[in-house]
Protein backbone atom coordinates (compact mmCIF):
# COMPACT_ATOMS: atom_id res chain seq x y z
CA UNK A 1 0.00 0.00 0.00
CA UNK A 2 1.43 3.35 -1.03
CA UNK A 3 1.64 6.20 1.44
CA UNK A 4 1.16 9.75 0.19
CA UNK A 5 4.18 12.03 0.22
CA UNK A 6 2.38 14.53 2.46
CA UNK A 7 1.47 12.00 5.15
CA UNK A 8 4.86 10.27 4.96
CA UNK A 9 6.77 13.53 5.41
CA UNK A 10 4.50 14.53 8.29
CA UNK A 11 5.26 11.18 9.95
CA UNK A 12 9.01 11.78 9.46
CA UNK A 13 8.82 15.16 11.15
CA UNK A 14 6.62 13.86 13.98
CA UNK A 15 8.97 10.94 14.70
CA UNK A 16 11.95 13.28 14.78
CA UNK A 17 10.16 15.81 16.98
CA UNK A 18 9.48 13.06 19.52
CA UNK A 19 13.23 12.32 19.78
CA UNK A 20 14.38 15.86 20.55
CA UNK A 21 16.26 16.00 23.82
CA UNK A 22 16.12 12.21 24.17
CA UNK A 23 18.49 9.30 23.61
CA UNK A 24 17.16 7.33 20.61
CA UNK A 25 18.42 4.00 21.97
CA UNK A 26 16.58 4.49 25.25
CA UNK A 27 13.45 5.23 23.22
CA UNK A 28 14.00 2.06 21.15
CA UNK A 29 14.22 4.29 18.09
CA UNK A 30 16.51 3.78 15.11
CA UNK A 31 18.65 6.85 14.53
CA UNK A 32 22.09 7.91 13.34
CA UNK A 33 25.05 6.70 15.39
CA UNK A 34 26.80 10.00 14.68
CA UNK A 35 26.15 13.19 12.73
CA UNK A 36 29.08 14.92 11.03
CA UNK A 37 29.06 18.41 9.54
CA UNK A 38 31.84 19.77 7.34
CA UNK A 39 33.04 23.38 7.54
CA UNK A 40 35.23 25.49 5.25
CA UNK A 41 37.63 26.49 8.03
CA UNK A 42 38.05 26.46 11.80
CA UNK A 43 36.26 29.78 12.20
CA UNK A 44 33.16 28.45 10.47
CA UNK A 45 33.46 25.20 12.41
CA UNK A 46 33.46 27.13 15.70
CA UNK A 47 30.28 28.96 14.63
CA UNK A 48 28.58 25.67 13.80
CA UNK A 49 29.66 24.05 17.07
CA UNK A 50 28.27 26.98 19.05
CA UNK A 51 24.88 26.71 17.34
CA UNK A 52 24.75 22.94 17.84
CA UNK A 53 25.59 23.43 21.51
CA UNK A 54 22.78 25.99 21.79
CA UNK A 55 20.27 23.63 20.19
CA UNK A 56 21.39 20.76 22.43
CA UNK A 57 21.11 22.86 25.60
CA UNK A 58 17.55 23.78 24.62
CA UNK A 59 16.65 20.12 24.10
CA UNK A 60 16.14 20.57 20.36
CA UNK A 61 18.39 17.72 19.14
CA UNK A 62 18.31 13.95 19.63
CA UNK A 63 21.11 12.88 21.97
CA UNK A 64 23.72 11.41 19.62
CA UNK A 65 27.30 12.56 18.95
CA UNK A 66 27.61 15.63 16.70
CA UNK A 67 30.98 16.44 15.14
CA UNK A 68 32.05 19.46 13.07
CA UNK A 69 35.26 19.03 11.08
CA UNK A 70 36.93 21.90 9.25
CA UNK A 71 38.72 21.48 5.93
CA UNK A 72 42.48 21.48 6.24
CA UNK A 73 44.15 24.85 5.51
CA UNK A 74 45.84 25.26 2.15
CA UNK A 75 44.53 24.15 -1.22
CA UNK A 76 40.76 23.76 -1.58
CA UNK A 77 39.74 20.18 -0.82
CA UNK A 78 36.26 20.14 -2.31
CA UNK A 79 33.45 18.07 -0.82
CA UNK A 80 35.23 14.86 -1.81
CA UNK A 81 38.50 15.88 -0.19
CA UNK A 82 36.59 16.95 2.92
CA UNK A 83 34.93 13.52 2.99
CA UNK A 84 38.31 11.77 2.94
CA UNK A 85 39.61 14.00 5.74
CA UNK A 86 36.46 13.37 7.80
CA UNK A 87 36.76 9.59 7.40
CA UNK A 88 40.30 9.83 8.73
CA UNK A 89 39.13 11.91 11.70
CA UNK A 90 36.34 9.43 12.46
CA UNK A 91 38.81 6.55 12.36
CA UNK A 92 41.02 8.44 14.81
CA UNK A 93 38.09 9.11 17.14
CA UNK A 94 36.30 5.77 17.03
CA UNK A 95 38.89 3.31 15.75
CA UNK A 96 37.43 0.20 14.12
CA UNK A 97 34.02 1.11 15.55
CA UNK A 98 33.71 3.82 12.88
CA UNK A 99 33.21 1.04 10.31
CA UNK A 100 30.28 -0.36 12.30
CA UNK A 101 28.47 2.98 12.61
CA UNK A 102 25.80 4.57 10.45
CA UNK A 103 26.91 8.15 10.03
CA UNK A 104 25.07 11.09 8.49
CA UNK A 105 27.56 13.42 6.76
CA UNK A 106 26.27 16.88 5.84
CA UNK A 107 28.52 18.97 3.62
CA UNK A 108 27.96 22.63 4.39
CA UNK A 109 31.38 24.21 3.94
CA UNK A 110 31.42 27.33 1.80
CA UNK A 111 30.50 30.99 2.03
CA UNK A 112 26.95 30.85 0.66
CA UNK A 113 27.60 33.68 -1.78
CA UNK A 114 24.38 32.94 -3.69
CA UNK A 115 22.32 33.25 -0.48
CA UNK A 116 24.35 35.71 1.60
CA UNK A 117 21.75 36.10 4.36
CA UNK A 118 22.94 32.68 5.55
CA UNK A 119 26.67 33.27 5.05
CA UNK A 120 27.30 34.16 8.69
CA UNK A 121 25.35 31.47 10.57
CA UNK A 122 25.30 28.88 7.78
CA UNK A 123 22.53 27.49 5.55
CA UNK A 124 22.25 24.43 7.77
CA UNK A 125 20.90 26.62 10.58
CA UNK A 126 18.34 28.48 8.46
CA UNK A 127 14.79 28.43 9.79
CA UNK A 128 12.10 26.60 7.83
CA UNK A 129 8.39 27.52 8.02
CA UNK A 130 7.25 24.09 9.19
CA UNK A 131 4.16 23.91 11.37
CA UNK A 132 5.53 22.49 14.62
CA UNK A 133 5.59 23.29 18.32
CA UNK A 134 9.35 23.86 18.19
CA UNK A 135 11.57 25.51 15.58
CA UNK A 136 12.70 23.54 12.56
CA UNK A 137 15.99 24.46 10.98
CA UNK A 138 17.48 22.87 7.89
CA UNK A 139 19.60 20.69 10.20
CA UNK A 140 16.46 19.31 11.83
CA UNK A 141 14.92 18.49 8.47
CA UNK A 142 18.11 16.73 7.33
CA UNK A 143 18.11 14.62 10.50
CA UNK A 144 14.42 13.80 10.07
CA UNK A 145 13.97 13.15 6.37
CA UNK A 146 16.65 10.48 5.87
CA UNK A 147 16.00 8.58 9.13
CA UNK A 148 13.40 6.20 7.56
CA UNK A 149 16.19 4.72 5.39
CA UNK A 150 18.02 3.45 8.49
CA UNK A 151 15.79 0.41 8.89
CA UNK A 152 17.43 -1.08 5.78
CA UNK A 153 20.89 0.48 5.97
CA UNK A 154 24.23 -1.25 6.56
CA UNK A 155 27.06 0.46 8.46
CA UNK A 156 28.53 3.27 6.38
CA UNK A 157 28.12 6.94 5.51
CA UNK A 158 25.04 8.70 4.13
CA UNK A 159 26.26 11.86 2.37
CA UNK A 160 24.14 14.93 1.67
CA UNK A 161 24.41 18.71 1.19
CA UNK A 162 23.01 21.47 3.38
CA UNK A 163 20.89 23.37 0.86
CA UNK A 164 18.55 20.80 -0.67
CA UNK A 165 15.37 19.06 0.44
CA UNK A 166 13.97 15.79 -0.88
CA UNK A 167 10.33 14.86 -0.33
CA UNK A 168 9.30 11.26 -0.92
CA UNK A 169 7.25 8.36 0.39
CA UNK A 170 8.28 4.81 1.17
CA UNK A 171 5.86 1.87 1.01
CA UNK A 172 4.87 -0.03 4.14
CA UNK A 173 7.59 -2.25 5.60
CA UNK A 174 6.38 -5.41 3.88
CA UNK A 175 6.45 -3.83 0.42
CA UNK A 176 8.94 -2.04 -1.79
CA UNK A 177 12.23 -3.30 -3.22
CA UNK A 178 14.61 -0.79 -1.72
CA UNK A 179 17.68 -1.27 0.48
CA UNK A 180 20.94 0.36 1.54
CA UNK A 181 22.34 -2.97 2.70
CA UNK A 182 24.44 -3.87 -0.35
CA UNK A 183 28.17 -3.28 -0.70
CA UNK A 184 29.47 -0.21 -2.52
CA UNK A 185 27.37 2.87 -3.27
CA UNK A 186 23.61 3.32 -3.13
CA UNK A 187 22.23 6.60 -4.50
CA UNK A 188 18.81 8.24 -4.48
CA UNK A 189 17.31 9.06 -7.88
CA UNK A 190 14.43 11.42 -8.53
CA UNK A 191 12.29 11.69 -11.69
CA UNK A 192 12.92 15.28 -12.77
CA UNK A 193 12.23 17.51 -15.76
CA UNK A 194 14.90 17.07 -18.39
CA UNK A 195 15.97 20.70 -17.83
CA UNK A 196 17.02 19.90 -14.26
CA UNK A 197 19.38 17.25 -15.57
CA UNK A 198 21.42 19.95 -17.32
CA UNK A 199 22.66 21.22 -13.95
CA UNK A 200 22.74 17.99 -11.93
CA UNK A 201 24.07 14.47 -12.00
CA UNK A 202 21.96 12.09 -14.11
CA UNK A 203 21.77 8.31 -13.73
CA UNK A 204 21.57 6.12 -16.82
CA UNK A 205 19.50 3.09 -15.81
CA UNK A 206 19.26 -0.31 -17.56
CA UNK A 207 15.47 -0.26 -17.67
CA UNK A 208 12.66 2.25 -17.34
CA UNK A 209 11.54 2.27 -13.71
CA UNK A 210 9.12 5.11 -14.34
CA UNK A 211 6.28 2.68 -14.91
CA UNK A 212 6.52 1.51 -11.30
CA UNK A 213 4.60 3.41 -8.66
CA UNK A 214 6.73 2.11 -5.80
CA UNK A 215 10.38 2.37 -4.81
CA UNK A 216 12.75 0.09 -6.68
CA UNK A 217 16.47 -0.58 -6.43
CA UNK A 218 18.24 -1.01 -9.75
CA UNK A 219 21.76 -1.20 -11.09
CA UNK A 220 23.22 1.83 -12.87
CA UNK A 221 24.92 1.88 -16.25
CA UNK A 222 26.56 5.29 -16.02
CA UNK A 223 26.59 8.60 -14.14
CA UNK A 224 26.52 11.78 -16.23
CA UNK A 225 27.60 15.07 -14.61
CA UNK A 226 25.70 18.15 -15.83
CA UNK A 227 25.19 16.63 -19.29
CA UNK A 228 23.85 18.35 -22.38
CA UNK A 229 20.46 17.30 -23.74
CA UNK A 230 22.26 15.71 -26.69
CA UNK A 231 24.44 13.60 -24.37
CA UNK A 232 21.45 12.53 -22.27
CA UNK A 233 19.59 11.39 -25.38
CA UNK A 234 22.66 9.64 -26.78
CA UNK A 235 23.24 7.74 -23.53
CA UNK A 236 19.59 6.74 -23.13
CA UNK A 237 19.17 8.79 -19.96
CA UNK A 238 15.88 10.39 -21.01
CA UNK A 239 12.76 8.42 -20.18
CA UNK A 240 9.20 9.02 -21.34
CA UNK A 241 6.71 9.09 -18.48
CA UNK A 242 3.00 8.63 -19.11
CA UNK A 243 0.90 10.71 -16.73
CA UNK A 244 -2.50 9.82 -15.28
CA UNK A 245 -4.26 12.02 -17.85
CA UNK A 246 -2.57 10.12 -20.69
CA UNK A 247 -0.11 12.85 -21.62
CA UNK A 248 3.60 12.13 -21.87
CA UNK A 249 6.58 13.88 -20.31
CA UNK A 250 10.30 13.42 -20.86
CA UNK A 251 12.21 13.05 -17.61
CA UNK A 252 15.67 12.20 -16.34
CA UNK A 253 16.64 10.52 -13.07
CA UNK A 254 18.69 13.10 -11.19
CA UNK A 255 20.91 12.76 -8.13
CA UNK A 256 20.72 14.05 -4.57
CA UNK A 257 22.11 12.18 -1.57
CA UNK A 258 24.00 8.88 -1.63
CA UNK A 259 25.30 6.19 0.71
CA UNK A 260 28.51 4.18 0.76
CA UNK A 261 29.25 1.22 3.00
CA UNK A 262 32.24 0.39 5.20
CA UNK A 263 34.09 -1.38 2.37
CA UNK A 264 34.13 1.90 0.43
CA UNK A 265 35.25 3.72 3.57
CA UNK A 266 38.29 1.41 3.69
CA UNK A 267 39.10 2.08 0.02
CA UNK A 268 38.84 5.80 0.51
CA UNK A 269 41.09 5.75 3.56
CA UNK A 270 43.73 3.68 1.75
CA UNK A 271 43.65 6.15 -1.14
CA UNK A 272 43.86 9.16 1.17
CA UNK A 273 46.83 7.72 3.03
CA UNK A 274 48.76 7.68 -0.26
CA UNK A 275 47.43 10.93 -1.75
CA UNK A 276 47.51 13.36 1.19
CA UNK A 277 48.12 16.19 1.51
CA UNK A 278 45.75 16.97 -1.34
CA UNK A 279 46.81 19.77 -3.66
CA UNK A 280 43.62 19.74 -5.75
CA UNK A 281 39.85 19.59 -5.30
CA UNK A 282 37.89 16.35 -5.26
CA UNK A 283 34.13 16.56 -5.73
CA UNK A 284 32.03 14.04 -3.83
CA UNK A 285 29.57 13.79 -6.71
CA UNK A 286 31.62 14.43 -9.83
CA UNK A 287 34.66 12.41 -8.74
CA UNK A 288 33.37 9.66 -6.43
CA UNK A 289 30.58 8.64 -8.79
CA UNK A 290 32.41 9.39 -12.06
CA UNK A 291 33.93 5.94 -12.54
CA UNK A 292 30.94 3.95 -11.25
CA UNK A 293 28.31 2.11 -13.23
CA UNK A 294 28.58 -1.11 -15.22
CA UNK A 295 29.24 0.66 -18.54
CA UNK A 296 31.90 3.01 -17.17
CA UNK A 297 33.73 0.18 -15.43
CA UNK A 298 34.20 -1.59 -18.76
CA UNK A 299 35.53 1.48 -20.59
CA UNK A 300 38.91 1.70 -18.88
CA UNK A 301 40.87 4.29 -16.97
CA UNK A 302 39.68 7.80 -16.24
CA UNK A 303 42.31 10.51 -16.58
CA UNK A 304 44.04 11.55 -13.37
CA UNK A 305 44.01 15.22 -12.36
CA UNK A 306 46.48 17.51 -14.10
CA UNK A 307 49.94 17.39 -12.62
CA UNK A 308 49.77 13.83 -11.35
CA UNK A 309 51.29 12.06 -14.31
CA UNK A 310 51.66 8.37 -13.55
CA UNK A 311 52.99 8.77 -10.01
CA UNK A 312 49.81 8.83 -7.93
CA UNK A 313 46.54 6.93 -7.98
CA UNK A 314 43.25 8.68 -8.76
CA UNK A 315 40.16 8.44 -6.59
CA UNK A 316 38.35 7.00 -9.62
CA UNK A 317 40.86 4.14 -9.79
CA UNK A 318 40.43 3.50 -6.07
CA UNK A 319 36.64 3.28 -6.36
CA UNK A 320 36.26 1.83 -9.86
CA UNK A 321 35.34 -1.73 -8.87
CA UNK A 322 32.72 -0.56 -6.35
CA UNK A 323 29.12 -1.38 -7.12
CA UNK A 324 26.57 1.38 -7.68
CA UNK A 325 22.88 0.82 -7.11
CA UNK A 326 20.18 3.43 -7.47
CA UNK A 327 16.98 3.66 -5.44
CA UNK A 328 14.35 5.25 -7.64
CA UNK A 329 11.82 7.23 -5.61
CA UNK A 330 9.00 7.69 -8.16
CA UNK A 331 6.90 10.20 -6.22
CA UNK A 332 9.83 12.21 -4.90
CA UNK A 333 10.78 15.83 -5.50
CA UNK A 334 14.08 17.64 -5.20
CA UNK A 335 14.07 21.22 -3.91
CA UNK A 336 17.20 23.35 -4.02
CA UNK A 337 17.39 26.33 -1.66
CA UNK A 338 20.93 27.41 -2.48
CA UNK A 339 20.16 30.73 -4.19
CA UNK A 340 18.14 33.77 -3.19
CA UNK A 341 15.54 33.29 -5.92
CA UNK A 342 15.18 29.53 -5.24
CA UNK A 343 14.77 30.23 -1.54
CA UNK A 344 11.99 32.77 -2.07
CA UNK A 345 10.27 30.69 -4.75
CA UNK A 346 10.14 27.49 -2.69
CA UNK A 347 9.15 29.09 0.60
CA UNK A 348 6.68 31.61 -0.82
CA UNK A 349 5.19 30.42 -4.10
CA UNK A 350 5.65 26.66 -4.51
CA UNK A 351 2.34 24.96 -3.70
CA UNK A 352 3.92 21.49 -3.82
CA UNK A 353 6.59 22.55 -1.29
CA UNK A 354 3.87 23.92 0.96
CA UNK A 355 1.67 20.84 0.62
CA UNK A 356 4.35 18.16 0.96
CA UNK A 357 6.12 19.72 3.94
CA UNK A 358 3.08 21.25 5.60
CA UNK A 359 4.57 24.73 5.74
CA UNK A 360 2.88 27.76 7.24
CA UNK A 361 3.25 31.49 6.60
CA UNK A 362 3.39 32.72 10.19
CA UNK A 363 5.60 30.47 12.32
CA UNK A 364 6.85 31.02 15.88
CA UNK A 365 6.08 34.73 15.51
CA UNK A 366 3.85 37.39 17.04
CA UNK A 367 2.35 40.80 16.34
CA UNK A 368 2.78 43.74 18.72
CA UNK A 369 1.69 47.36 18.81
CA UNK A 370 -1.80 48.35 17.74
CA UNK A 371 -4.48 45.76 18.52
CA UNK A 372 -5.48 43.46 15.71
CA UNK A 373 -8.89 41.87 15.36
CA UNK A 374 -7.58 38.64 13.90
CA UNK A 375 -4.85 36.23 14.93
CA UNK A 376 -3.96 35.83 11.27
CA UNK A 377 -2.59 39.21 10.18
CA UNK A 378 -4.39 40.40 7.06
CA UNK A 379 -1.51 42.55 5.78
CA UNK A 380 1.10 39.82 6.19
CA UNK A 381 0.98 37.57 3.15
CA UNK A 382 4.59 36.38 3.04
CA UNK A 383 6.52 33.94 5.24
CA UNK A 384 7.40 35.16 8.74
CA UNK A 385 9.52 32.98 11.05
CA UNK A 386 10.77 33.57 14.58
CA UNK A 387 9.92 37.27 14.47
CA UNK A 388 8.11 39.96 16.45
CA UNK A 389 6.45 42.47 14.12
CA UNK A 390 4.46 45.63 14.64
CA UNK A 391 0.87 44.98 13.63
CA UNK A 392 1.14 47.76 11.06
CA UNK A 393 3.80 45.91 9.06
CA UNK A 394 3.07 45.06 5.44
CA UNK A 395 4.69 41.86 4.17
CA UNK A 396 4.09 40.93 0.53
CA UNK A 397 3.42 37.40 -0.68
CA UNK A 398 6.96 36.89 -2.03
CA UNK A 399 8.77 38.03 1.12
CA UNK A 400 10.60 35.98 3.76
CA UNK A 401 11.24 37.51 7.19
CA UNK A 402 13.21 35.59 9.82
CA UNK A 403 14.61 36.46 13.26
CA UNK A 404 13.45 40.10 13.11
CA UNK A 405 12.02 42.49 15.68
CA UNK A 406 10.23 45.52 14.26
CA UNK A 407 8.60 47.77 16.87
CA UNK A 408 7.36 50.21 14.20
CA UNK A 409 5.55 49.56 10.91
CA UNK A 410 7.83 48.31 8.15
CA UNK A 411 6.73 47.66 4.57
CA UNK A 412 8.39 44.84 2.62
CA UNK A 413 6.42 44.23 -0.52
CA UNK A 414 8.05 42.09 -3.20
CA UNK A 415 10.85 39.52 -3.68
CA UNK A 416 12.71 40.21 -0.45
CA UNK A 417 14.53 38.36 2.31
CA UNK A 418 14.86 40.22 5.62
CA UNK A 419 16.91 38.42 8.26
CA UNK A 420 18.18 39.23 11.76
CA UNK A 421 17.09 42.87 11.60
CA UNK A 422 15.81 45.05 14.41
CA UNK A 423 14.11 48.46 14.49
CA UNK A 424 13.37 50.08 17.85
CA UNK A 425 10.16 51.89 18.67
CA UNK A 426 11.82 55.31 18.86
CA UNK A 427 12.27 55.44 15.09
CA UNK A 428 10.06 58.10 13.52
CA UNK A 429 11.08 57.49 9.92
CA UNK A 430 8.65 55.60 7.66
CA UNK A 431 10.44 52.41 6.70
CA UNK A 432 9.95 50.90 3.28
CA UNK A 433 12.31 48.16 2.13
CA UNK A 434 12.93 48.31 -1.65
CA UNK A 435 11.65 45.46 -3.81
CA UNK A 436 14.01 42.69 -4.98
CA UNK A 437 16.24 43.11 -1.95
CA UNK A 438 18.02 40.81 0.47
CA UNK A 439 18.85 42.61 3.72
CA UNK A 440 20.27 41.26 6.95
CA UNK A 441 22.19 42.39 10.02
CA UNK A 442 25.33 40.86 11.49
CA UNK A 443 27.57 41.68 14.42
CA UNK A 444 31.30 42.18 13.93
CA UNK A 445 34.15 42.51 16.40
CA UNK A 446 37.64 43.60 15.38
CA UNK A 447 40.38 45.88 16.64
CA UNK A 448 39.17 49.15 15.09
CA UNK A 449 35.42 48.55 14.99
CA UNK A 450 32.87 46.63 16.98
CA UNK A 451 29.15 46.84 16.42
CA UNK A 452 26.37 45.95 14.04
CA UNK A 453 26.31 46.10 10.27
CA UNK A 454 23.33 45.70 7.98
CA UNK A 455 24.06 44.29 4.55
CA UNK A 456 21.86 44.72 1.48
CA UNK A 457 22.09 43.29 -2.02
CA UNK A 458 19.76 43.04 -4.96
CA UNK A 459 18.33 39.54 -5.36
CA UNK A 460 20.00 39.30 -8.77
CA UNK A 461 23.38 40.68 -7.71
CA UNK A 462 26.21 38.27 -8.51
CA UNK A 463 28.53 38.10 -5.51
CA UNK A 464 30.68 35.41 -7.14
CA UNK A 465 31.51 37.43 -10.25
CA UNK A 466 35.15 38.57 -10.30
CA UNK A 467 36.21 41.40 -12.58
CA UNK A 468 39.45 43.24 -13.26
CA UNK A 469 37.39 46.34 -13.96
CA UNK A 470 35.73 47.40 -10.73
CA UNK A 471 33.66 50.03 -12.54
CA UNK A 472 31.84 47.27 -14.44
CA UNK A 473 30.59 45.42 -11.36
CA UNK A 474 26.88 45.85 -10.72
CA UNK A 475 25.07 46.59 -7.44
CA UNK A 476 21.27 46.75 -7.43
CA UNK A 477 21.46 46.96 -11.22
CA UNK A 478 23.75 50.02 -11.14
CA UNK A 479 27.37 49.78 -12.30
CA UNK A 480 29.96 51.05 -9.86
CA UNK A 481 31.34 53.41 -12.50
CA UNK A 482 27.93 55.08 -12.66
CA UNK A 483 27.66 55.20 -8.85
CA UNK A 484 31.11 56.77 -8.59
CA UNK A 485 30.25 59.48 -11.13
CA UNK A 486 27.06 60.36 -9.23
CA UNK A 487 28.99 60.61 -5.95
CA UNK A 488 27.13 57.71 -4.32
CA UNK A 489 30.35 55.76 -3.68
CA UNK A 490 34.09 56.44 -3.62
CA UNK A 491 35.69 53.50 -5.41
CA UNK A 492 39.05 54.09 -3.74
CA UNK A 493 37.37 53.36 -0.40
CA UNK A 494 35.13 50.54 -1.61
CA UNK A 495 37.84 48.35 -3.15
CA UNK A 496 41.46 47.71 -2.24
CA UNK A 497 43.72 49.58 -4.66
CA UNK A 498 46.26 46.76 -4.85
CA UNK A 499 43.72 44.14 -5.84
CA UNK A 500 44.11 42.69 -9.35
CA UNK A 501 40.46 41.67 -9.46
CA UNK A 502 37.36 42.75 -7.53
CA UNK A 503 34.01 41.28 -6.62
CA UNK A 504 30.86 42.46 -4.89
CA UNK A 505 31.77 40.12 -2.02
CA UNK A 506 34.80 42.34 -1.28
CA UNK A 507 33.08 45.71 -1.69
CA UNK A 508 33.27 47.75 1.53
CA UNK A 509 29.84 49.35 1.37
CA UNK A 510 28.23 48.84 4.77
CA UNK A 511 28.71 51.01 7.86
CA UNK A 512 29.38 49.57 11.30
CA UNK A 513 26.99 51.12 13.83
CA UNK A 514 26.52 50.86 17.61
CA UNK A 515 22.94 49.52 17.42
CA UNK A 516 21.00 47.23 15.11
CA UNK A 517 18.41 49.95 14.45
CA UNK A 518 21.04 52.46 13.35
CA UNK A 519 22.70 49.88 11.11
CA UNK A 520 19.37 48.97 9.49
CA UNK A 521 18.37 52.58 8.80
CA UNK A 522 21.86 53.52 7.60
CA UNK A 523 21.99 50.78 4.99
CA UNK A 524 18.41 51.43 3.83
CA UNK A 525 19.36 55.09 3.28
CA UNK A 526 22.41 54.04 1.29
CA UNK A 527 20.40 51.64 -0.89
CA UNK A 528 17.85 54.37 -1.63
CA UNK A 529 20.70 56.62 -2.79
CA UNK A 530 22.01 53.83 -5.03
CA UNK A 531 18.59 53.27 -6.58
CA UNK A 532 18.02 57.01 -7.03
CA UNK A 533 21.48 57.53 -8.49
CA UNK A 534 22.47 60.35 -6.14
CA UNK A 535 24.81 60.87 -3.20
CA UNK A 536 22.11 61.85 -0.70
CA UNK A 537 23.28 63.07 2.70
CA UNK A 538 26.39 60.98 3.28
CA UNK A 539 28.04 63.41 5.70
CA UNK A 540 27.06 61.43 8.77
CA UNK A 541 28.70 58.33 7.35
CA UNK A 542 32.10 59.75 6.41
CA UNK A 543 33.70 58.67 9.69
CA UNK A 544 32.00 55.26 9.75
CA UNK A 545 34.05 52.13 9.32
CA UNK A 546 32.80 50.38 6.18
CA UNK A 547 33.01 46.62 5.79
CA UNK A 548 32.43 44.03 3.07
CA UNK A 549 30.87 40.58 3.20
CA UNK A 550 34.37 39.13 3.27
CA UNK A 551 35.13 41.26 6.34
CA UNK A 552 31.88 40.28 8.04
CA UNK A 553 32.48 36.55 7.60
CA UNK A 554 36.00 37.04 8.97
CA UNK A 555 35.02 39.18 11.99
CA UNK A 556 31.55 37.82 12.76
CA UNK A 557 30.50 37.71 16.40
CA UNK A 558 28.23 34.66 16.59
CA UNK A 559 27.35 34.90 20.32
CA UNK A 560 25.98 38.43 19.88
CA UNK A 561 23.94 37.44 16.83
CA UNK A 562 22.47 34.53 18.80
CA UNK A 563 21.82 36.90 21.71
CA UNK A 564 19.71 39.03 19.36
CA UNK A 565 17.69 35.98 18.33
CA UNK A 566 17.16 34.93 21.95
CA UNK A 567 15.88 38.40 22.92
CA UNK A 568 13.43 38.97 20.05
CA UNK A 569 10.39 38.26 22.24
CA UNK A 570 11.68 39.91 25.44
Amino acid sequence: METSVCSFMRACLHSYDALRGKCPKKENAIFWDAVVISAADEQQAAAFRLQIQRKSERGLLPLVPYHVFADLPGAKMGSGGATLHILERLAELYGDRSFAMRTLLIHTGGQSKRLPSHSVLGKLFALLPLSADTEFQMLDLKLAMYAPFLVRMAPGVFLTCSDDIETYALPVASEGRWTFEGTGFTALAHPSPMSLGLTHGVYVLPENPAASSTCVTTSCLEVLQKPTEELMRGKGAIVTLTKEDGSCEEIAFTDSAFFFDSSVMCRMLRFYEKAKPLSYEIDAYGDFLKALGTKTRDVGNVDAPDGWGDTKPSIQDALRSSDLRVIVLPSSRFYHLGTTLEYVENLCTSKTFERELGTSRFVSSRLVGLPVEQNAPSRIEGVVMGSSLHSGCIVGSTVVIEHCRFEVPVSVRKNCIVSNCRLAGDSEVPVDVPNDCIIFTACVTKSDASGYVTVAFGVRDDLKLVSKERESLSYFGRRFGELARSGTVDLSLVFEECSDACSLWEARLFAVKPTMSEAFLSTLHFVRCVLAGNSGDQSCQVADVKVSMRDIVMWKDIPRIISHQDSIFD
